[in-house]
């Protein structure tokens, strides 16, 4: 039972390092293989208020959203072998991928719900930094790495796990995420 946290916390590592180094470091160059993600999400996401319209095309495309869809599926399969040894950390980090999918698609297709939900998303989207708030499903590693900036007057998450609503006890001994993050001077609209 101890792969179940364990894949919770690779996955966020995962999610934060794949969108940092690969998807913008790698990505910037047009001529990467990951190049869609800076040069067309990003792009269309900032002309549309958040909303990106691709995600109404079929997922597994050779497209922007097609190739999230086919990277996902790539690492489920890599992780496969180890099903046999550590089920529980296996099956936790194929709910991971299937749970970013379905979150950031949904975030992209109801900006609204995104920004109550996924703040830092939204951040890290329509912010002045598009190179902070890494993390897509829980905020996690941008707190431990440092990373999590918030937009003035933005929705913030309530606690550090990202959830919308714990347990009182557990609450209690959270620390306050408004202690970790940054705030960033006036977001400026930019095409």
């Amino acid at each position: 039972m101890i792969g179940i946290p364990l894949g919770l916390i690779t996955a966020n590592a995962v999610e934060w390092g794949m969108h940092k180094y690969v998807l913008h470091e790698a990505g910037r160059n047009k001529k990467s293989f990951w190049a869609f993600h800076f040069h067309e999400h990003h792009r269309v996401v900032r002309q549309h208020a958040f909303h990106d319209p691709n995600y109404r095309r079929f997922p597994l495309g050779w497209h922007a959203q097609g190739k999230e869809a086919w990277s996902l599926i790539a690492a489920a399969v890599a992780v496969a072998p180890l099903f046999p040894v550590a089920p529980f950390y296996v099956a936790t980090l194929w709910y991971c991928a299937g749970n970013y999918y379905h979150l950031h698609k949904k975030a992209h297709d109801d900006p609204a719900w995104a920004r109550e939900h996924l703040p830092w998303h939204y951040d890290h989207h329509l912010g002045r930094n598009a190179d902070a708030n890494w993390c897509v499903t829980r905020p996690w590693f941008d707190y431990l790495m440092g990373t999590r900036e918030f937009m003035p007057d933005a929705p913030r998450e309530r606690n550090v796990l990202g959830l919308q609503s714990l347990p009182g006890w557990l609450a209690q001994r959270l620390p306050d995420p408004m202690k970790y993050g940054r705030v960033v001077g006036k977001r400026t609209a930019k095409a």
